[in-house]
């Protein structure tokens, strides 16, 4: 994410504002086999998406309403909609909070 996406959804007090509760495992206790640090694979529908499509991704997995990723990326609210609307097509889910979903238990979109 770039300095200026950051920012700008911290002008807007994201941070305050999340919409998931992420819980960190706990610590592995002495004897147990750590969680895998690698990097998983990129999902199959990561590759159909266009570089502004993956902003919007971001802007709404930060919890950015429709007039703000608008504003944030200096586009329309329409272009926002239609960005959207061919994000979810192309993940293949039903609406914006399964987009999120799947973003984050894809590890497409990484929290911090």
């Amino acid at each position: 994410m770039s300095e200026t996406m950051r920012s700008t959804l911290a002008t807007y007090g994201v941070h305050h504002r999340r919409h998931l509760q992420v819980v960190q495992p706990a610590a592995p206790s002495a004897g147990s086999t750590p969680f895998p640090t690698a990097q998983a694979p990129a999902p199959a529908w990561a590759h159909r998406l266009s570089n502004r499509e993956v902003e919007v991704l971001q802007c709404i997995a930060a919890g950015l309403s429709t007039t703000e990723i608008a504003e944030t990326l200096f586009i329309s609210v329409a272009t926002v909609k239609s960005h959207i609307a061919r994000l979810i097509m192309k993940v293949e889910v039903r609406d914006r909070l399964q987009l999120v979903i799947v973003a984050y238990r894809s590890g497409f979109i990484q929290l911090g």
